[in-house]
C-alpha cells in the first residue's frame, strides 16, 4: 500500500526536518519518498460565512492528470466526489474541494482564475472526520492520502479544530503521514504567508509553501517551425515563445531533428529585428536556424536542456513533429505552407499556415490556416466570414489635455479573441463590440458589449476570452429596455457596463436603435444570472433629459451620447475626501439613502466628461458631479480597485489615450496621468477598456484589454483582421502615490525587514514587506551567492511574510533581495553566524564537533530512538490495515 512505503521515510524526514540528526537517505528511499499529490490544507467549519475547503497540492515533479481521481471522508468509498474536474495538477499546483459556490470562495479568498477550484461540495467534513483522496476503484490499493483528525481525539489523531482557522502542515514531513498531531492552527502572516478572507476566516487555500517551485525553462515552448531552408529570416527556422513572465536565459541549449537526443548541438538565437539574443524575453520571442536539416517530407523539432553528462542534451524542453509540406514547401512537395504554427502562441496546437511570423506572435498567421490534402483538406485557406472595416480616422488631443506619457507596461499587444467570435447572431453589425468589464468576483470571467442589444460572458481559455457555454451565455444574449422583448421595437444600442455591487451588470445607451435618430441615454440594470437567452432589464434610469445639447432628429448627435459606466463605491468617494457638486460640501452617502452603496459614474463622448449619479431604487436619479477627463472625447471609463483610481479612455479620436483620475486636495476627480497606447495597439476605433484585478499579477504585471468597435481589426490583410480583443499587459505597481493630497505624491518605497539580522545555516527567518502594489508576486533571493528562497504575493494592504531556512552558505555578510520581473526592488542586510556562535535572534547555534565520545553517542542513540519510532508506526499501520481490510 502507497500510504506504508512512504511512512517510514515520512519518520525519518520528520526528525531530520527538527534538526535532530541529519544524514543523507539511501537512493532507493529517496526514489520511495517522491511526493505526489497530498493534502495539504482543510477547515471543516467556517468561523462566518465562507465555506468549508480542502486544499490538494501536487508536490511532485512531474503534471498529474486527476482523471479518475476522487475524494472521500470517513466513509472511505472512492467515486464519491470525482474530481475528473479538476484535470491537471501542474508541478507545485494547488486545487481546492469546498462546499462553496465557485465565485462566492475566489471572492471570500480573493483568489484568482488561476486556482482550480471544485465548488459546491456536498460530502461535508465533520468536527471530528476523515479526508480520503484515491486515485481509482481500491480502498486500499489506490489510496494516495489520507488523514484523520479530531480535535478532542489522541494520539495521531489529534488535530487542531479547524473551526475559521485553516489546519497546515507544521513541517514537510506531515505531508502523507496520516498524523493530526503535525498539523497546525494558520495564523496571519504563517510561515504559508495565511492571510484574513473577507469575512474573517485565516488560511492560504490555493497555495502550499511546500509546493516546488516551477523553473523558468517550463514556460518556453515551439511555437513556429519552417522546413524553407532558404527562407528569411533564417532558413529551417525554429521560434521560441515564453508563456511566463520573467526572462529565460537559452545559453547552451541544444536542438536536434528527428534524430537521436545524441545528435543535438547548441544555437544562436536572435530578436524580431535580428540582433543576437540569449534569453527568450517574457510574454515574447525568439528565433534560430535548426542545427539540423528540416525536410520538408516531414521531421521532428526537439528542444533540450543542457543538464547532461557534460553539458550535453539533458531534459527535453519541447518537442514537435510534422508531416509532409506542413512546415514549408520548398522541396516541391507542400501544398502552399509557410509555416507549422502554434494558434495561439504558446498554448494551442499547431496548424499550417501561409505566412511565417518568426520573432513575432502567430496571431495574423493564424488567420490563414491551411488544410493538409493528407487529412483530407483541399490544401486551401479559410476566409474571413465577418467584414472588416477601416477606422474611421485618426485625431490629437486637445489643448490643456495632459501629455500622454509612455504606456506603463509591455509595449507587445495579442490578439485576444477567436477569428470573428462575433458574428454569430446579428449579422455584420455584430462586429460592434464596445464595453468590457471583469467580474470582480472571478478574475475568469470578462462581460462585454456589443452595440446592437447584446451582452456577453467570456472565460478565459488557451490564452483567448472565449463565450461562456454555460447557462445559456453560448452565443450572447439579446437585452431589452423594461417592458417586453419586441426586436422591432426595443433595441438599446448598448455602449458601455459595468458590474455592480449588487453582482448585477449596469449597461449604458445612447439610443433606441430602433429609432437611431434620437438620443436615449439611459443604464439599464440587467440580471445576468438569469438562464434565459433574451435578458429583459429590470430597471431603467432614463438620464437623456440631462443634456439638452444633444438633439432629437439628428442622428451624429444620438451617436454622441452614454459609451462607458462604471461603479465607484462610496467607502472610496468618502476616504479621499470627495466633494459632492450639487451640495458644496464633502460627500455624505446618507444624503441618498436609496442609492445602494456607491455612484454610477457615466461616460459622455460628446464632451470628455464623467456624469456621477446616485441612482435610486425608485428609479430617480440625483447627478452628484461632472468630472471633465479633459480628452474632449471619452469612450469607456473603469474604476480600478488595485490602483484606487478612475481610468477614462478616448479612442483613435484622441490617439487611443487612457487618462488615470484621482481625487485631489480639494475634493475634486481630476486628471493625474495620461499614458499613450502600447506600440503594439493599432489606432483603431477602441471603445472598449478593463484592466485585470490585482489578483492576477504574475511577474509584476497584470492584463490590460481593449474593445474593437466596428473595425475588426485595421481592414483587409492585417495582422489583427476578424478580431476585436487586444490583450497587453500593465505594471502592477504604479507610482500614482496618495489620493485627496494636493501636488504631486509619490508612493512610498517597498522595503524590507528580517525576524532577524543574523543566524546560523537553518535557521528559520521570517521576512516581512511594506508598500507593495497588491497582487505583486516577489521573487525572494539569499545572496551574495544567490541562492531562490521562492516567490511570496502581496496582500491587499500592500504588505508580504515569507519565511525561509538560512541556506548553506559561508559565514559572513549578505542580503536577501526582493524582485519584480527581475528587478531588485528592495533588500534586507543578513549575518551567517559560523557554527558555535550565537544569532542575534537568541537562539545559539549548534556547538561545532569536538571529536568527544558525547557527540557520537548523542548521535547512536538519536538513530536508534529514529529507527525504533519508525518500526513501531510501521507496526500500527499494518495492524490497521489488516483491520480495516478483513
Amino acid at each position: 500500500m502507497r500510504l506504508l512505503r512512504t511512512r517510514a521515510v515520512a519518520v525519518l524526514a520528520a526528525t531530520a526536518t527538527a534538526g535532530t540528526l541529519a544524514f543523507a537517505l539511501p537512493t532507493a528511499a529517496q526514489a520511495a519518498a517522491t511526493p505526489d499529490v497530498r493534502i495539504t490544507e482543510w477547515m471543516y467549519s467556517p468561523g462566518t460565512t465562507g465555506g468549508e475547503f480542502i486544499e490538494l497540492t501536487n508536490l511532485g515533479s512531474t503534471p498529474v492528470s486527476l482523471t479518475g481521481w476522487s475524494f472521500d471522508d470517513d466513509s472511505e468509498t472512492p467515486g464519491t466526489v470525482p474530481l475528473d474536474a479538476l484535470g491537471t495538477l501542474a508541478s507545485g499546483e494547488s486545487a481546492i474541494i469546498t462546499e462553496s459556490a465557485d465565485a462566492a470562495f475566489r471572492s471570500e479568498w480573493s483568489l484568482g482564475a488561476d486556482v482550480k477550484i471544485l465548488a459546491g461540495n456536498t460530502t461535508g467534513l465533520g468536527r471530528a472526520d476523515e479526508i480520503n483522496l484515491f486515485d481509482g476503484t481500491d480502498a486500499v490499493a489506490d489510496l494516495v492520502d489520507r488523514l484523520t483528525y479530531n480535535d478532542q481525539g489522541t494520539g495521531a489523531a489529534k488535530g487542531p479544530r479547524t473551526q475559521g482557522k485553516s489546519g497546515v502542515p507544521t513541517t514537510a514531513a506531515a505531508l502523507g503521514a496520516n498524523d493530526a498531531s503535525q498539523w497546525q492552527l494558520s495564523a496571519v502572516g504563517d510561515a504559508e504567508a495565511s492571510w484574513a478572507s473577507a469575512s474573517g476566516d485565516i488560511g492560504s487555500p490555493g497555495t502550499s509553501r511546500f509546493a516546488p517551485a516551477l523553473p523558468a525553462w517550463k514556460s518556453i515552448h515551439i511555437n513556429e517551425v519552417s522546413s524553407d531552408n532558404t527562407a528569411t529570416p533564417v532558413g529551417d527556422a525554429i521560434e521560441l515563445a515564453n508563456t511566463g513572465s520573467v526572462d529565460v536565459d537559452i545559453t547552451g541549449w541544444l536542438q536536434t531533428d528527428s534524430s537521436a537526443a545524441t545528435a543535438a548541438t547548441t544555437f544562436s538565437a536572435s530578436l524580431a529585428d535580428g540582433s543576437p539574443t540569449t534569453v527568450v524575453p517574457a510574454h515574447g520571442f525568439a528565433y534560430f536556424s535548426s542545427t539540423k536539416g528540416l525536410g520538408s517530407g516531414g521531421d521532428s523539432v526537439k528542444l533540450y536542456l543542457p543538464d547532461g553528462a557534460g553539458g550535453t542534451a539533458g531534459t527535453l524542453v519541447d518537442s514537435v513533429d510534422y508531416t509532409a509540406g506542413e512546415a514549408g514547401t520548398d522541396e516541391g512537395n507542400g501544398f502552399g505552407a509557410g509555416a507549422y504554427a502554434r494558434c495561439p502562441d504558446g498554448t494551442g496546437s499547431f496548424a499550417s499556415v501561409a505566412t511565417k511570423s518568426f520573432g513575432a506572435s502567430n496571431a495574423g498567421a493564424c488567420q490563414n490556416v491551411l488544410t493538409n490534402p493528407a487529412d483530407g483538406g483541399n490544401g486551401g485557406g479559410s476566409t474571413l466570414t465577418c467584414q472588416p472595416e477601416a477606422p474611421s480616422g485618426t485625431g490629437t488631443l486637445p489643448a490643456g489635455a495632459p501629455t500622454p506619457s509612455t504606456w506603463p507596461g509591455s509595449s507587445a499587444v495579442a490578439v485576444a479573441d477567436a477569428l470573428c467570435a462575433w458574428e454569430t447572431t446579428t449579422g455584420p453589425e455584430g462586429r460592434d463590440v464596445s464595453g468590457l468589464a471583469f467580474d470582480p468576483t472571478n478574475a475568469n470571467v470578462l462581460y462585454s458589449v456589443k452595440n446592437k442589444s447584446w451582452v456577453f460572458r467570456m472565460v478565459k481559455q488557451n490564452g483567448l476570452w472565449v463565450a461562456d457555454t454555460a447557462n445559456g451565455w453560448g452565443a450572447g444574449k439579446q437585452i431589452f429596455f423594461p417592458g417586453s422583448t419586441d426586436t422591432a421595437t426595443n433595441q438599446p444600442d448598448s455602449e458601455g457596463l459595468t458590474v455592480g455591487p449588487d453582482g448585477a451588470l449596469y449597461v449604458t445607451t445612447e439610443r433606441n436603435n430602433a429609432a437611431n435618430t434620437i438620443p436615449l441615454n439611459s443604464i439599464l440594470r440587467i440580471d445576468p444570472t438569469s438562464s434565459a437567452t433574451q435578458l429583459v432589464a429590470t430597471d431603467q434610469w432614463n438620464l437623456t433629459a440631462e443634456f439638452p445639447e444633444l438633439h432629437a432628429g439628428n442622428k451624429t448627435e444620438a451617436n454622441l451620447g452614454f459609451e462607458g459606466v462604471t461603479f465607484v463605491p462610496d467607502s472610496y468617494l468618502t476616504s479621499t475626501g470627495f466633494v459632492d457638486q450639487s451640495t458644496g460640501t464633502t460627500y455624505r452617502p446618507a444624503d441618498y439613502p436609496l442609492h445602494g452603496t456607491g455612484l454610477y459614474f457615466a461616460a459622455l463622448e460628446n464632451d470628455g466628461k464623467l456624469y456621477a449619479y446616485a441612482l435610486n431604487s425608485d428609479h430617480t436619479f440625483h447627478r452628484v458631479a461632472v468630472v471633465d477627463t479633459k480628452m474632449g472625447h471619452v469612450m469607456d471609463v473603469q474604476f480600478d480597485t488595485a490602483t484606487q483610481r478612475i481610468w477614462a479612455l478616448c479612442d483613435n479620436t484622441c490617439g487611443v489615450t487612457s487618462t488615470v483620475l484621482k481625487v485631489d486636495g480639494m475634493g475634486a476627480i481630476v486628471p493625474q496621468v495620461a499614458y499613450s497606447r502600447p506600440a503594439g495597439l493599432p489606432n483603431d476605433n477602441l471603445e472598449g477598456f478593463a484592466l485585470a484585478p490585482a489578483s492576477t499579477c504574475a511577474g509584476g504585471t497584470r492584463e490590460a484589454l481593449w474593445a474593437d468597435d466596428g473595425v475588426y481589426g485595421t481592414g483587409p490583410g492585417s495582422a489583427t483582421e476578424g478580431h476585436a480583443l487586444y490583450s497587453g499587459r500593465i505594471a502592477c505597481d504604479l507610482p500614482l502615490g496618495a489620493q485627496g493630497v494636493a501636488g504631486s505624491v509619490t508612493n512610498p518605497p517597498t522595503a524590507l525587514t528580517l525576524s532577524a539580522g543574523s543566524g546560523a545555516v537553518g535557521d528559520r527567518i521570517t521576512v516581512s514587506g511594506t508598500h507593495f502594489a497588491p497582487g505583486t508576486q516577489v521573487a525572494l533571493v539569499f545572496n551574495s551567492t544567490p541562492v531562490s528562497l521562492g516567490t511570496a504575493t502581496a496582500q491587499a494592504d500592500g504588505t508580504l511574510t515569507f519565511a525561509f531556512s538560512v541556506p548553506t552558505v559561508p559565514a559572513g555578510a549578505h542580503t536577501v533581495t526582493a524582485s519584480i520581473g527581475g528587478t531588485v526592488v528592495a533588500s534586507a542586510a543578513f549575518t551567517v553566524t559560523a557554527a558555535g556562535t550565537a544569532s542575534s535572534s537568541g537562539d545559539p547555534a549548534a556547538l561545532a564537533s569536538t571529536g568527544s565520545d558525547v557527540s557520537g553517542m548523542a548521535g547512536l542513540i538519536a538513530l536508534a530512538l529514529l529507527i525504533a519510532g519508525a518500526l513501531l508506526m510501521l507496526r500500527r499501520r499494518r495492524a490497521r490495515t489488516r483491520t480495516t481490510g478483513e
